[in-house]
């Protein structure tokens, strides 16, 4: 049974002193009504709750049991969250709230609720710890969500939140007193902190940490993320997030039921980042290549969609860096020429992985495993005496390995068991692979070399049974790949006719570098009818 009461014994904390030690968690000295909140639930209609299901009809409540007399807006909420039945409901707003009262006073926080054991007389809140106090839960919970920042000055400044079926916890900590402007920047980060929080407590999670990109740099020298929390799947699997950002790289790194994924960004070399229109295109353009992928490798819907929310919060918010009149990112020693731009996705080096958990669903052959794992990169080098004399270069490369069961006639379900009447399948293993290099050189001011080597390879392996018979195997090979010199479509400029403006000219001009910039990007499907690819099967055809 839950009762749910309300008294009016609460009062705020006062305001931040500004000689307030912040390096230790401190009850506030001065105190004002405000209301509170008993709730009494009983263990096992508590750990039911948690399962979904509904609690022992005439248990014997228990009081909840907190570790400080704290009262404030965090034990408010916690007060409030403790009987929701998900994680989801424990943890909301928990996180926003930590970072806004920590912004607004400057104080460290540690707090614990936990359920009183059987046959324990209701405590008022306002009297906590007149009988007994509850056991730290710091560290040690089944599901636990930390956030760790460093600010410029070195001051280190972590949040951590814990939750089991009996308990909730929150503690913040600072190793020392923190400026106004730190503290704001702190504040700013309450509601993406939250939004991560959210995401990773929903069955299946999602990594919504965009946001956690956006700190205010100047203030902040890194922040970190890690998360652990279990599943309600049977059987019940610890999910894990680890997340890093600082000025110099971004990485991630998420493993769940579905599978892991992890994405790596390169935060020290952004001289060829592009504008946000550039970024945009290249994001769309990658976002297609893992959809194409997903459906040639029959990947887990809900894990993909985990990779690619990370993907594209990994590779936004680059930052407040120089940005040139061309719209992009000024290297350390020039700007970048439109047309080097051109041939540039616009941005910052990646790698990036998924692989979904490995399953045998055929009993009778168990080696035959469902599978799905794909890689995909891209790596920059910008080199050179001076403007006059540079290089530039850049490669993309994507991998997919996969394997699959798939019924005889389309449509048709698939039940593989130990019979053989069962057996009657095509068993497929793809191998696919594709890169796009581009390469550009200036000598003495003048573009010399510019070339585009692109090539793409597929390989569907196909085992066929029927009764548990193989009675066909077959291997479809695929190869496709280009070659293209950009030196004349760089540095061409057409008049055009006598009745155009300059400004006319010249966005001819950027169209034709538009064009230019739409064949670079990473193409491991290609399709030889959209004219993007001149394929000769015979040898690489040039496109000139």
């Amino acid at each position: 049974m839950t009762s749910i009461s309300s008294i009016p014994a609460w009062n705020p904390i006062s305001a931040r002193s500004s000689a307030a030690v912040t390096n230790k968690v401190e009850a506030p000295a001065s105190q004002a009504a405000m209301p509170s909140t008993i709730v009494n639930l009983t263990p096992e209609s508590m750990a039911a709750s948690r399962r979904g299901l509904q609690g022992a009809a005439g248990a014997t409540a228990a009081p909840l049991l907190w570790e400080s007399k704290s009262q404030d807006t965090v034990s408010a909420l916690m007060g409030r969250n403790f009987a929701s039945s998900s994680l989801a409901g424990r943890f909301s707003g928990l996180g926003a709230a930590l970072l806004k009262q920590f912004q607004s006073d400057g104080r460290g926080v540690s707090q614990t609720v936990h359920l009183a054991p059987p046959g324990a007389q209701p405590t008022p809140y306002d009297a906590v710890g007149a009988t007994a106090s509850a056991p730290a839960l710091h560290g040690v919970g089944d599901n636990k969500v930390t956030l760790s920042i460093t600010t410029k000055s070195g001051t280190q400044v972590q949040v951590a939140l814990d939750s089991q079926d009996d308990g909730l916890a929150v503690q913040m900590t600072s190793s020392g007193e923190l400026s106004d402007v730190e503290l704001r920047a702190l504040g700013g980060l309450s509601a993406a902190f939250q939004e991560a929080i959210d995401g990773m407590a929903q069955e299946p999670p999602q990594l919504k940490l965009k946001g956690l990109t956006q700190f205010d740099s100047s203030v902040l020298a890194s922040v970190d993320l890690r998360a652990a929390v279990k599943s309600t799947s049977e059987p019940e699997r610890t999910q894990t997030l680890t997340f890093h950002a600082d000025g110099a790289q971004r990485k991630l790194s998420f493993s769940g039921v579905s599978g892991t994924a992890a994405v790596s960004v390169d935060m020290s070399k952004l001289a060829g980042v592009g504008s946000a229109q550039q970024q945009a295109k290249a994001m769309d353009s990658y976002l297609k290549q893992f959809d194409q992928a997903a459906s040639r490798g029959k990947g887990d819907a809900a894990l993909m969609s985990m990779f690619k929310d990370a993907f594209v919060g990994m590779n936004s918010n680059y930052g407040a860096v120089a940005q040139p009149s061309g719209g992009g990112v000024q290297s350390g020693k020039w700007e970048l020429a439109v047309e080097d731009r051109a041939v540039l996705t616009g941005l910052a080096d990646f790698s990036a992985s998924v692989t979904q958990a490995a399953k045998s669903s055929n009993p009778m052959r168990p080696s035959e495993q469902d599978s799905f794992s794909y890689q995909v990169s891209q790596s920059t080098s910008i080199t050179g005496h001076s403007e006059d004399d540079r290089s530039i270069s850049q490669q993309q490369k994507s991998e997919l390995s996969a394997s699959f069961h798939m019924p005889i006639t389309p449509g048709a379900q698939l039940r593989l068991d130990g019979t053989l009447q069962s057996q009657n399948y095509d068993y497929h293993q793809i191998n696919d692979s594709a890169s796009s290099a581009v390469d550009l050189a200036y000598e003495k001011g003048r573009l010399v070399k510019a070339t585009l080597n692109q090539s793409a390879s597929q390989s569907t392996h196909i085992m066929r049974y029927e009764l548990g018979k193989l009675v066909s195997d077959t291997v479809t090979p695929g190869q496709q790949s280009l070659q293209r010199d950009l030196v004349a479509a760089l540095t061409s400029y057409q008049r055009g006719t006598a009745s155009q403006t300059r400004d006319e000219r010249i966005e001819q001009r950027k169209q034709m570098l538009s064009g230019v910039n739409e064949q670079i990007f990473l193409r491991a499907y290609p399709d030889p009818q959209s004219g993007v690819w001149s394929i000769d099967k015979a040898r690489a055809g040039a496109m000139q």
